[in-house]
This record gives C-alpha cells, structure tokens and sequence, in this order.
C-alpha cells in the first residue's frame, strides 16, 4: 500500500494563519472570523474517541499559546507554549464552543522540574506524537479506547502524575468549569481508577503504569519510576463505569505494536481517496487536510448518556452548523460504516429527544447552538440518505415530522418568520427536501403539510435588492453572506434578483469584482475594523462556513466560469503548508474537507440530490465509495493557468450544466474533465 501518511503534517491548521499573500480576486475578500486554524496534533484514530497530546491549556484545544479570541490575529499569553502535560479528549478546529476537554492531565517530570516547560523537538505523525521536555522523552500512540504513553527519563527520580481534576483550559485570568464528585481509587500497585461528573456527565477513567502507584491525592494520582528510567502506562476513558474503563487496559499490544498499528489504521483511511500530482506541496496540503477530516465526530459505540447503550454513539458535532455542508458529506461519500453510525445516532438523538441538535458533544447542554441555525440535522440525515446510507425512510420520516413542529419551530411553521432570516431559509428547504422524500415513499399527509412551508423562503428576501432582507440579526455575517446559498427553488430566487444577468451582478458585487483590495483584520482587541469590513457586504474566504457554498451559485446563472475563478484563487491563497495552514477554525474538519472536495472537482450540495462541479488541480483522483464502487476523475491539460472546465464528461458521455446526480456518482465510473485556460 503507498503510505499516505507520510505526506500528513498533523500540525498543519494548529497555529496563526501564515498564508501565502492574496492576489487578484482573492485579494478582494474580508476575513470576519479569527486568522487560526485551532486544529491539535494530538496522537489519535480516525473518529478516535480517545486522543492523546501536548497540553499548554491555550485556546480552543489546549494545544498552543492562543488566548480567546473570535475575529483577527490571536494574542497570546506568554509562557502558552511551556507544556503543562498531556491530556486526553479534544476538540478539533473549534472556537468558543463552552467545553474544552483536555482530561486527565499526565505530567512525567522531576520533583524540582517547573510548572511549565517548552517542548523540544516535536514530532507528530498519524496516531503518534512526540516531544522532549527538559531531558524527558515523551511519546504517545493511542488505540480505539486507549491512550499508551512511554516516557524515557535521563537520570533516576522521575515522576509521572494524572491530574483527573482538569477540565478544559489553562489561560491566565480565565475561569474554569469544575469538576465535580471526583473520586480516586488505588485498584493495586500499578493501576488506578477515578470517576467524576464533568460539563454534566459522568466520565470515568482507568490508568496502569508499569511503574509504582505512590500517592493519591485528593485530585491526583503520582506513579514514581525508582531506579527506572523508562516508563509505559496506558489510561483509558468511559462513559459507563470505571470497570469497563479498567477493561480497556487489558491489551497486551506494546507501545511500538500500537503506534505501528495507528498508523496503518489511518493510511488504510486516507487511501479512501488516492490523487495524483507531480506537486508535492498539494500532495501535504491535500493530505493533511483528509486526516483532519476524518478525525471528528468520535466513535463512542455503546457508550450513550442519551439512549439505548446498546447502539452507536458518535460525539463531537461542534457544530453541525460546521459539518453539515462537506464534512459530514465526504464520510457519507467515502465511510459507509461511519456513517452508518452517524446516522443511527443523530436519529436515535431525535426518537429521545424530539428534535435534532445542532450541536452534539460530551456534555449535557446537547440542546445548545440553537442561535447558529435550525434543522441541520435533517440536512445531514437526508443527505446521508440520498448518498445510499441504511437508513429506513419512515423512520427518517417521523423523526423530521418531530423536529419541523417542534414547540421551539412553531414561529416558522406558524408565521414563515423566525428570528433570523437564516432559519427560515434553512426551514423552508429542509421541508422541501424532506417533501420530496414524504412523496417518494407514499407519506402524502407529510408531503402536503411541508410543501406550502418550503415556500415561506419568500419572505424574507428583499424584492427591490434581490438580496435577504436587512431587519434581523445574522449569525457570523451579514445578510450579504447568507443570500447566495443553493436552493430548491433557484430559478424562482435568480428571478426575484433580477434574471441571471442581475443574480450575477449581485454575486460579482459580492466577490469583489472590480473592486478595491481589503486589509484584513490585524488586532484581536479592535472590533471596529470589522464592523467597518462587515459593512462590505463581501464573501468571508473561506475563514468561515457562513458562504462557503456561495461560488457554487454561479452555476445556476450559466456563469460556471467565475466558480472556476473563486474556487481555484480561493484554494491557492487560502490553504497552504504547517502550522499556518488554514484560513480560520478548521470546525471539526469542516474548511478541510472543503479543501479535498475543491481538489478533486466536485461539491456535494447538503440535503440535495445533486453534485456541483467546480475546478479540479489534481491531475487524477479514485474514491473508494461508500456504494462498493469507486469514481475515478481524470483531469485533461491540468495546469495552474488552465483553470477553467471546457468539456465534462460522465462515463463517456459529455455532461452540461455544472450538475451530477447524486445516484450516478454513487454508481462510480469516470469523470472526465478537459480544462482550458479560457471559459
């Protein structure tokens, strides 16, 4: 097999924004969200319940020297860098979610080593990461419940100890959550328990060292080496008891086993999709963004605080606001078994509760991020069925009907108002999508009881602008931002906007057309250049998902020319290499999987039955299907100049209109694009 991992940076997306310099229409575009990627480089699986990395206590990740931040260049607080330990659990690529994670603080050191202390040496592949603090080798590997570490000391009187008591960040003058009930247990000499309720739910924990327990304090648990200089201990993570923690130790595997075995686990993973190209900067990029796509949502099977303990569980939906629009889509395109599970959960989380979260993580307050947007759930669900996933349309069905006439969406389906603009919208297509399911499987009552919801898009888009309605608040933008997604009902939208000849003006006016170049953001304490950005009216580039889509509208004006021209400046000058890597928050792999759709050509549209085609820069890709079957794209005259597709076909058969049905993807064969350096 090729080893796809070694061309992984597992810290690309982990620092400050270091892009290359905007040129052209990229240049035109204002960033109105923080200028890092907040990725880790945690050792952990695809869908790792358990990961296993550096921690400083920095922000979002508790990897890093960032301080809080939402917009601009991030501050830093000075001694970030300096490692507190290692901890386990973590978010990937979010912002200010509330919960941070980062349990189980394990600190190797001696008596006199410093609180903090700069790492050296850092190294991180898929599923493994290393450092040297002081004179103290450190290495972690994880396996699907399991976290191994190995700490090679330099002289006697070495140290290791587990901090269960911390939960989340280590920032100067920043408050933490508490946790709460927290209980230690000497199990024997070697192995240890602790159990307590953090952000609401029961977390329990199970360490065993090959060293001597010592001392257990109140919120620690010290192991001492004596003599030795080399120590190994593995410590692992429930949501049910500790016992079942306990059992998660019981693998003989060694810690050189396990590392080799993590990193055969993620190349079988990345060869899910297998590009060629003679650049091997694009080769890095293209692969460290696949590995930051499949990390996230986790794989906690029969470990549910919500349901039936007996199914699957996947965690870390932060957000779906993030994840629904390519995240989600390149594991229901290419991880059947994945997405399986992410399905059964979300319905499962819908049977319980009543309505789909739009966010979902180790917490109790599931129901929050209600501000972001509605229904994401039902996008996810439907496109994960339109992308043959097992799932039973009436049981989809009914989960849709509870979360569309849900008590907290009785203003939209009462009114055709909400809030915001945004949330009718989001409404009104997931009624017509789930509509045209109702009708496909004989549930007319449904059908005739959404479809007059779907048209409540109406009301909220301005006749005389053509563009949304300015008179709400608008989540992580303006009502620029939000008027150029993909609906339902578009030739009925490009009219309201004047014909395709004013759709396109308006979309020109928004990429910045013939506009003045921007200066983007600079300081994390100064909100007024935002605000003054803001007031552009002008698309986000790719630092947030607000109007990701938007490129893709030109196609249902005939103008596929400018989504070639957007597409390919946006992924030259937007994603690069390292540290420095992404545009802004990756949101549990959301700008990343943006990344891969944009290398390979194709755009899958949330909830709808249909690809879009954008402008591939890989000369050949092959997508292992989670159909069976495999797509191979093949690009003819591939170059940085020729940027524009002049001829498309499917199977041998030549294609129009920028679109594939989704069913004819899933049945795999050849695409073909030929590029031109002229639309």
């Amino acid at each position: 097999m090729t080893d796809y991992c070694k061309y992984v940076n597992v810290f690309q997306g982990s620092g400050e924004i270091d892009l290359p310099a905007p040129k052209g229409i990229a240049a035109k575009w204002f960033f109105i969200k923080a200028g890092c990627g907040n990725t880790h480089p945690a050792a952990v699986l695809p869908y790792g319940r358990i990961s296993a990395g550096p921690y400083s206590g920095g922000y979002p990740t508790g990897y890093g020297n960032h301080l809080p931040n939402s917009f601009a260049r991030p501050n830093k607080f000075q001694d970030g860098k300096g490692l507190i330990g290692f901890a386990h659990i973590h978010q990937s690529g979010t912002g200010a979610i509330g919960y941070y994670y980062n349990y189980a603080v394990t600190t190797p050191k001696y008596n006199t080593s410093d609180y903090r202390r700069e790492p050296v040496n850092e190294y991180a592949e898929p599923g493994f990461y290393s450092c040297q603090l002081e004179d103290i080798l450190c290495e972690l590997t994880t396996d699907k419940k399991t976290a191994y570490h190995r700490y090679t000391f330099c002289k006697s009187g070495g140290t290791i100890e587990i901090d269960f008591s911390n939960n989340g960040l280590n920032i100067p003058d920043w408050s933490k959550e508490c946790v709460h009930s927290l209980t230690i247990e000497k199990k024997d000499n070697h192995t240890v328990t602790a159990s307590a309720i953090i952000e609401g739910i029961k977390i329990c924990f199970a360490a065993k060292a090959d060293c001597e327990l010592k001392e257990i304090t109140q919120s620690k648990a010290i192991f001492t080496l004596n003599e030795n200089k080399t120590a190994s201990l593995k410590l692992s993570v429930s949501l049910i008891d500790c016992q079942t923690a306990l059992n998660n130790l019981k693998t003989t595997d060694s810690f050189d086993t396990v590392r080799k075995n993590a990193y055969g686990i993620w190349n079988a993973q990345l060869s899910k999709i297998r590009i060629h190209t003679e650049d091997t900067k694009i080769l890095e990029i293209f692969y460290s963004n696949l590995y930051h796509s499949y990390i996230k949502p986790a794989d906690w099977h029969s470990e549910s605080f919500v349901y039936d303990k007996n199914k699957p569980f996947m965690v870390d939906f932060a957000t779906l606001w993030d994840m629904y629009k390519t995240a989600l889509p390149l594991i229901f395109l290419t991880d059947k078994s994945a997405a399986e599970d992410i399905a059964e959960t979300l319905l499962s989380l819908g049977e319980k509760t009543g309505t789909l979260p739009n966010g979902f993580g180790l917490t109790d307050r599931y129901l929050d991020f209600s501000d972001q947007a509605r229904v994401l759930g039902i996008y996810a669900l439907i496109t994960a069925y339109r992308y043959g996933i097992n799932i039973k349309p009436e049981r989809m069905l009914k989960v849709i009907k509870s979360d569309i006439f849900s008590e907290e969406k009785k203003d939209f389906v009462q009114n055709g108002r909400c809030i915001s603009h945004t949330f009718v919208l989001d409404m009104a297509d997931a009624c017509a999508l789930s509509a045209e399911i109702a009708d496909e499987e004989g549930d007319y009552e449904l059908r005739d009881a959404l479809l007059p919801l779907a048209a409540f898009w109406k009301n909220v888009y301005d006749e005389n602008t053509g563009l949304l309605k300015n008179d709400c608040p608008y989540y992580e933008g303006t009502n620029y931002n939000y008027s150029f997604r993909q609906m339902v009902s578009m030739d009925e939208r490009i009219e309201l906007a004047g014909g395709k000849d004013g759709f396109v003006r308006l979309l020109d006016d928004f990429f910045g057309y013939g506009k003045e170049d921007v200066t983007q953001p600079l300081s994390p304490f100064d909100y007024a250049p935002i605000e003054e950005g803001m007031k552009l009216g002008r698309f986000e580039g790719f630092n947030n998902e607000s109007d990701t889509e938007a490129p893709y509208s030109y196609i249902y004006a005939s103008r596929h020319d400018r989504t070639c021209e957007i597409l390919r400046a946006g992924m030259k000058y937007m994603f690069t290499t390292g540290k420095g890597g992404l545009p802004g928050n990756n949101d549990s792999g959301a700008l990343s999987s943006y990344y891969v759709f944009s290398a390979i050509g194709i755009y899958p549209l949330a909830g709808h039955n249909v690809f879009l085609i954008g402008s591939p820069f890989v000369d050949s890709s092959e997508i292992e299907l989670s159909s069976g079957k495999r797509l191979f794209i093949r690009v003819n005259n591939n170059s940085d100049n020729n940027i524009y597709v002049k001829k498309l076909t499917f199977n041998g058969k030549e294609t129009e209109g920028a679109k594939i049905p989704v069913k004819d993807i899933l049945n795999g064969g050849e695409l073909v694009f030929t590029m031109s350096p002229t639309p």
